[in-house]
């Protein structure tokens, strides 16, 4: 099997994008019914803190192969825009692994009595913390997915300003009558 870096940039920058929206799907901290689990399974909430953090990393060395690649100022407004946005999605990354990892904590720290207004201060918490968590590797992969398309137009306008360079006599099919000679 050939290793990540052996495919093309759009093609690994797609995989992310499909990677991050997965995850936001996967990583459930309610249960079928829409309540908090008891007991909170923190084993899982650990994992899914591990799960951001390797996306997060994934996403920061895509990023800075990226700009290593095209350099730190690029020389389109595409690749510019490419970049911002897997710069963006690095942001994102980071911050949806640390919201899973206070949500474990929180999980992890002495409950308070149950049916008190700090149990239910905890557990919204813990809600709000993961689901905040879920839409910033939801809006993560979006950046991602926009990069990949600015990358795309960037490397569609390479090919057209290229072909246009390219002289007519070369270009295949035309002849003296398309072109007289002068």
């Amino acid at each position: 099997m050939p290793k990540d870096s052996e495919y093309p940039l759009p093609h690994r920058l797609q995989r992310l994008s499909v990677e991050l929206r997965d995850a936001c799907h996967r990583l459930e901290l309610l249960d079928s019914t829409g309540q908090i689990p008891s007991p909170l399974p923190l084993a899982e909430l650990l994992k899914h803190a591990a799960t951001a953090q390797s996306l997060s990393a994934g996403t920061t060395l895509l990023a800075a192969e990226f700009a290593t690649r095209f350099g730190t100022s690029p020389s389109s407004k595409n690749l510019s825009e490419a970049l911002s946005q897997l710069v963006t999605a690095v942001t994102q990354t980071c911050t949806a692994s640390s919201l899973f990892a206070q949500t474990a904590h929180t999980a992890a720290s002495s409950a308070p009595e149950p049916g008190t207004s700090h149990a239910d201060r905890r557990n919204w918490q813990m809600i709000t913390d993961h689901a905040t968590g879920r839409r910033e590797l939801r809006r993560a992969s979006e950046a991602v997915g926009a990069a990949e398309k600015h990358l795309q137009t960037h490397r569609e306008m390479q090919r057209f300003l290229t072909e246009m360079r390219t002289p007519a006599a070369a270009l295949p099919g035309l002849t003296s009558r398309t072109h007289p000679r002068p």
